[in-house]
Parts: C-alpha cells; sequence; structure tokens
C-alpha cells in the first residue's frame, strides 16, 4: 500500500490562495477581450472616422452627393462612427419636417445616449446662428451652456470680418464644432468633432440654399442674402485635396 504523499502546510496554503484568486483573474481576463472584442467590431456606418488627419480627411472628402441625397430624402438617416471613451460611438444625421420650425431641418441622434438635437436656423444679432434644440423647439442647456451659437469668431480677433461665401461656411464649421463637442461630450478626438462638423454643417448648408429656392422663410432668405452662399461654394468645400482638407480640420482645433 502507497503511503500518501504529504503537502507542506504553507504550500498548501499557497495552492489554495492561489485557486481562489483563479475566477477573479479569469474574469478580468474575459473583461480586457471583451473591451477590446468591442472596439474592433467596427460598426457598419456610412462614414467612419478613425487613423490619422489624413484618413479621417479622405473620409469626409466627395460626400456633396451623399448630403445632397440626405435632404431630398427626409427621414432617411446617414450615420457616421467614431471612437469616444475607447468604443464606437455613433452619430445619426436625418433631415426631418416637423412644427418646430417650417422648413426641412438637421437632425442629430447620439446613439449612446439616445440624446437628439435639432439644428435650426437662427439670427443673433447682425449674424446667423445655429441652435440645437429638443423635440419641443427648446434651446438645449447643456453643463450650464445654452446651445446657441452666431456665426462669428472671437471680436479680438481680425478674422472677425467675414468677406466670402467660403469663409461664412468656415466659420460656420468652427461653430458648429463648439457646439457639438459641449453637446457630445469632451471625450472624443478634436480633429473627429471638427470632422463630424464638417459634414453635418455643410449639411445644413445645403438644406438651406436648396430650402430658399423652394421655401419662402424670413431667416433662410436673410441668411442667403447675408452669406451670398450658392451650392457651388459647398461643392468647392468638398472637392478641396486631402492636404486642404487637414489644414480646415486643423483650423477648427484652433478655435475649439
Amino acid at each position: 500500500m502507497k503511503s500518501a504523499i504529504k503537502i507542506p502546510r504553507r504550500k498548501f496554503l499557497k495552492s489554495l490562495a492561489f485557486l481562489s484568486l483563479a475566477p477573479i483573474a479569469q474574469a478580468c481576463k474575459s473583461s480586457i477581450f471583451s473591451s477590446s472584442d468591442s472596439l474592433q467590431s467596427k460598426p457598419k456606418v456610412d462614414i467612419l472616422l478613425e487613423g490619422t488627419e489624413e484618413d479621417v480627411a479622405k473620409s469626409i472628402q466627395d460626400k456633396y452627393d451623399l448630403l445632397e441625397n440626405l435632404y431630398n430624402n427626409p427621414g432617411k438617416e446617414l450615420t457616421i462612427g467614431f471612437v469616444q471613451d475607447g468604443a464606437y460611438n455613433v452619430l445619426k444625421l436625418s433631415f426631418v419636417k416637423d412644427d418646430i420650425v417650417s422648413y426641412p431641418h438637421l437632425k442629430l441622434v447620439n446613439t449612446r445616449t439616445g440624446e437628439v438635437a435639432n439644428v435650426v436656423w437662427g439670427i443673433e444679432g447682425l449674424y446667423p446662428s445655429i441652435k440645437f434644440v429638443d423635440n419641443l423647439g427648446r434651446t438645449i442647456v447643456k453643463n450650464g451652456r445654452t446651445l446657441e451659437f452666431a456665426l462669428k469668431t472671437s471680436s479680438s480677433k481680425r478674422a472677425n470680418k467675414v468677406n466670402s461665401p467660403s469663409d461664412w461656411i468656415l466659420i460656420g464649421i468652427k461653430v458648429f464644432a463648439v457646439a457639438l463637442l459641449l453637446w457630445i461630450g469632451f471625450s472624443v478626438v478634436k480633429y473627429i468633432v471638427s470632422a463630424i462638423a464638417f459634414v453635418a454643417f455643410n449639411a445644413m448648408v445645403i438644406g438651406l440654399v436648396l430650402a430658399g429656392l423652394s421655401l419662402v422663410v424670413q431667416v433662410i432668405q436673410w441668411i442667403l442674402d447675408k452669406t451670398g452662399i450658392t451650392l457651388n461654394d459647398v461643392i468647392e468645400f468638398f472637392k478641396r485635396t486631402i492636404e486642404e482638407i487637414v489644414n480646415i480640420l486643423r483650423d477648427v482645433i484652433g478655435f475649439i
């Protein structure tokens, strides 16, 4: 008869400690791989913004037809994917017709939080403005900041002088980026926010011009007269080289 194998008491206690920690270690390992897997599973979206500034610029170049089609098909959604807090988030853009304003306007949906922002035109003094409003038409207040912004730069900057339609579009992208950053959260990389603003504000301008061709809306006619923006001005923005778009994104980053 074989004698029982004796295990020293100290070694036995160490073994028990190791076994008790094994489930925790396994859980941590599973959590790490789950997080990694979720980031690696890229969402199926119309525009995915990730990589370098050049990669992002390529993702938003030549998107004019896509945005014009979006306006001409109210309710159709354009999806934009990006990384936020270590995981993918998706922003949905569409044009809607409702009682908030008398023209089709841009609607944003943050799929992570379920928050909705309707983006409409306004007038603040001598300047056009953009407003993020809720489904009842009330201007959204985020972290104590009312989300209505005039299309102008700081009065302390020489760049406050706006001359051409392209100037108006560029300052509009900058202002939209500020509003978007406040609304969606500061955990998004700034050049990603700039790219989303590039797409979203140009969509607004396309809607502005097309609505101005078919609707008699005082605020829209005033903005068109004030800025002189045409569809060709918007098309020109999307036909710029990758380097030029990167420079625009960097300019927007400097503003926000």
